[in-house]
């Protein structure tokens, strides 16, 4: 079966790609399993979580149709997390060993697979950047403005390190004061920069 998977993947012959159906909430694969490839996503929405000592649940990422996750089993031995469909998803799985036998002969192969996963790390710095952000309000609005927003609210608020209360105050305060507009149940984005230089977002420590 073909799977229109991102370059430089693509390259791979079809024995490289395993296809799962997963329901909501169940898991792809739990932190320390013996890793057996990255995952693209088909249809759907999964999202990687961890565990913390204290038994807290960190929101690692989280993948939408098109998009792909689990790189870094590539180069290692076992998942560092878990990965559960927040809603019923189908994926591909992109085998490990297929991948790595073909960087150790394709350079070109190779050099397309850095340039992916750096733009992958300046993603994740820009994160890091938003998480930084003390004021909810701004937080919100910098995710926003991201297009961080793919899922649900709730999805969201763990995405961004906020809980679902604050978010959707800080939503209805930027839908207030006119940087943000509802356009429909849950869906929200940011208005252009020229429109909202008249509507500064109102200072806010929480």
């Amino acid at each position: 079966m073909h799977y229109d998977v991102p370059a430089p993947f693509n390259q791979l012959p079809e024995d490289a790609f395993h296809h799962h159906t997963v329901r909501q909430g169940m898991t792809m694969f739990r932190q320390d399993d013996p890793t057996r490839g990255m995952f693209f996503v088909l249809s759907g929405e999964a999202e990687l979580r961890r565990h913390t000592e204290a038994g807290t649940e960190i929101v690692l990422h989280r993948a939408s149709s098109g998009e792909t996750f689990a790189e870094a089993s590539l180069f290692a031995e076992r998942y560092h997390c878990d990965a559960v469909a927040v809603s019923d998803c189908e994926a591909v799985r992109i085998d490990r060993d297929a991948v790595l036998n073909r960087m150790k002969t394709d350079a070109a192969f190779s050099m397309d697979i850095a340039a992916r996963f750096a733009r992958q790390v300046q993603a994740g710095r820009r994160l890091v950047e938003l998480l930084n952000v003390r004021s909810a309000r701004e937080r919100v609005h910098m995710a926003l403005a991201d297009g961080m927003l793919t899922g649900n609210v709730i999805a969201f608020a763990r995405r961004i390190g906020l809980t679902q209360e604050a978010t959707y105050r800080a939503l209805a305060a930027l839908v207030r004061s006119g940087v943000v507009r509802k356009t429909a149940r849950g869906r929200y984005e940011p208005y252009s920069s020229a429109h909202i230089s008249s509507s500064p977002i109102p200072a806010s420590t929480s």
